[in-house]
């Protein structure tokens, strides 16, 4: 099913997924699934920092302000005109976190998921995650 969030990102989700959105978030995740998608989205700041760089440190400031345990190094690429940047880690209380952030200037998405463990479902999240496509 092909949704839109403000009139600038179209994204799919999955026939059993429902949305709930305000101006400002976007909570995506399938009622009998093990955990869900948080969604929020801010403006690429007109500073000296590259787009590459405005993720990385909006990436490394949610990373260090949740205690984020990292599995590995964020992984930065820039796929069908988006910028997207991410990693997967463990919450303080155990609870695995995958993060991405998706950015086409002006706008930027910085969206998690979390669940009791790594499952499956972090498959699912990918493949809503790739169909983000900004609409200008």
């Amino acid at each position: 099913m092909m949704l839109n969030h403000n009139e600038y990102l179209n994204y799919t989700l999955p026939n059993n997924w429902c949305a709930e959105e305000d101006v400002d978030n976007l909570l995506l995740y399938n009622p009998g699934g093990k955990g869900a998608i948080t969604t929020s989205f801010f403006n690429v700041l007109n500073a000296k920092e590259s787009l590459d760089e405005q993720i990385s440190i909006l990436a490394k400031r949610f990373i260090d302000q949740n205690n984020i345990n990292l599995h590995s190094h964020l992984i930065l690429l820039n796929r069908d005109g988006n910028t997207i940047l991410y990693g997967t880690g463990t919450t303080p209380d155990g609870w695995f976190i995958k993060l991405w952030v998706v950015a086409k200037h002006p706008k930027i998405v910085f969206a998690t998921y979390q669940s009791e463990r790594k499952s499956s479902e972090v498959k699912v999240c990918d493949s809503i995650i790739d169909s983000f496509q900004f609409t200008f």
